[in-house]
């Protein structure tokens, strides 16, 4: 019976065993038609560089060269590489320090967390990691706390403190620690309206401006001023809000004496009044005006003095005071000087008189709503200088020359009364425009009106 079983496998044995790879080639091609195979590209994967104590106990770090990464081609079948992200976080790229070779090259070896992806399907480039040995150097940088968003209303960031020390240490790599510029510790301050403490991840940026890569974030050691290390780069930041104060007054201290006969009747700055950030206390304490002390020498003067001034020394002196951060520090500042018996008077533009205006041109003026007129008493027993009002003296303009298109200082007759005279000649700037050119501002102006008033009530409806 076994050897009638025997023969008839036997019988023909060539033909059967043609027959099965036949059949084993159609099952291939079968196969590879329904779930073909493909080479798909992955870049940018991050490489690990493992065990650098074997490096670190004689003092040196390992700088890798170029970025860091790799490219992959996988070659596999089309619904294996479907299930593959495209970020490459299923391939673990690995140097091992261990394996450094004396050309300071470390080769490289990949693993796939999806098993039906062996390592001879996986080409890697390039297949080494060229790297520095450096030496490792610590030091201390302090920390910015930038804040984004906006408080509460009436609110406003006033003072920051990283909690953990002002300064922290980094250590790493002496030519990645050389280029470190400034250590970032960002919080957002959106709708807080009470003091707060954050958990904020140091950000370092370089000497161009730039914000590390994470893989050189990796190189680095964050520790406080005491030595613990931060973990993950994490410092608690201390947000304390102060108030806003809108239109603070700002007083302009001068120093020195006027020349003999002189004395400073008014002192005016631009702006007038400044929004300050700060308590309760620190407003108090500067008596609810900004003072700018000794910052204005007026020593000698017998004319008008001006100047621009910086605040920022001022509230410099105040620690729970200060400017909004978009706010410019400077102002412009007029001392106007008149001599003793002068007295400055002001006349409303809408009462000079107007002579031989044309007809034909629209005219600008400027002023355009006071002109100041600076008078002298002649004699103080029979005119004093106190005595004399705006509405004693008449002013009027001859505008015969304005006919022509044009820009013209035009000078004012004034009329005074007896005992007094002008201090020094007062004059008026007058554009003169044509019809056309004053209908097409007119025009541009009222279209300007009519789109403004258009958007408030399309914000109002």
């Amino acid at each position: 019976m076994v050897n009638k079983l025997w023969g008839r496998l036997n019988n023909n044995f060539s033909l059967k065993l043609i027959a099965l790879g036949i059949a084993a080639v159609i099952w291939l091609l079968v196969t590879n038609s329904n779930d073909p195979t493909h080479s798909m590209l992955i870049s940018n994967v991050a490489i690990n560089i493992v065990n650098e104590d074997s490096i670190e106990d004689i003092g040196k770090v390992v700088e890798p060269e170029g970025s860091g990464t790799v490219t992959l081609r996988v070659t596999e079948r089309s619904s294996v590489l479907r299930r593959l992200a495209r970020n490459g976080s299923d391939f673990y790229v690995e140097a091992n320090l261990e394996n450094l070779t004396e050309m300071n090259t470390i080769p490289l070896t990949v693993t796939c967390s999806n098993s039906a992806v062996t390592w001879d399907e996986i080409n890697i480039q390039p297949s080494s990691l060229k790297v520095n040995l450096e030496d490792k150097v610590e030091q201390a940088f302090a920390v910015t706390v930038t804040s984004s968003g906006s408080p509460g209303n009436g609110y406003a960031v006033g003072r920051t403190q990283v909690l953990d020390g002002k300064n922290i240490l980094i250590a790493g790599p002496k030519s990645l620690i050389s280029i470190i510029n400034q250590v970032i510790a960002p919080v957002t301050v959106s709708g807080l309206s009470a003091d707060s403490t954050f958990t904020s991840t140091l950000r370092v940026t370089d000497k161009n401006g730039a914000e590390l890569t994470e893989s050189q974030m990796s190189r680095l050691e964050f520790k406080d001023s005491t030595g613990n290390v931060l973990a993950d780069r994490r410092v608690s930041v201390g947000i304390e809000l102060w108030k806003v104060f809108s239109e603070v007054p700002i007083r302009v201290a001068t120093t020195g004496t006027p020349e003999e006969g002189y004395f400073i009747t008014q002192i005016t700055t631009i702006p007038q009044t400044m929004t300050l950030i700060g308590t309760d206390e620190a407003l108090a304490q500067m008596g609810g005006v900004l003072t700018v002390e000794g910052a204005l020498n007026v020593d000698g003067a017998s004319e008008n003095v001006s100047a621009e001034l910086d605040l920022a020394e001022t509230l410099s002196q105040y620690d729970e005071l200060k400017l909004p951060a978009d706010a410019d520090t400077a102002i412009s500042v007029e001392v106007e000087i008149e001599k003793s018996g002068d007295k400055r008077l002001e006349v409303q533009m809408s009462d000079v008189i107007l002579q031989n205006r044309p007809n034909d041109r629209k005219l600008v003026f400027t002023p355009a709503d006071i002109l100041p007129v600076v008078v002298h008493s002649n004699d103080e027993e029979k005119a004093p200088i106190g005595r004399i009002r705006s509405s004693d003296i008449s002013v009027s303009l001859d505008l015969t020359e304005c006919a022509e298109e044009g820009n013209y200082e035009i000078p004012a007759q004034v009329t005074l009364p007896d005992g007094y005279e002008l201090s020094s000649d007062v004059t008026v700037a007058v554009t003169s425009l044509s019809n056309t050119e004053a209908a097409a501002q007119e025009t541009y102006i009222s279209a300007a009106g009519t789109a403004a008033q258009t958007e408030n009530e399309q914000d109002n409806g």
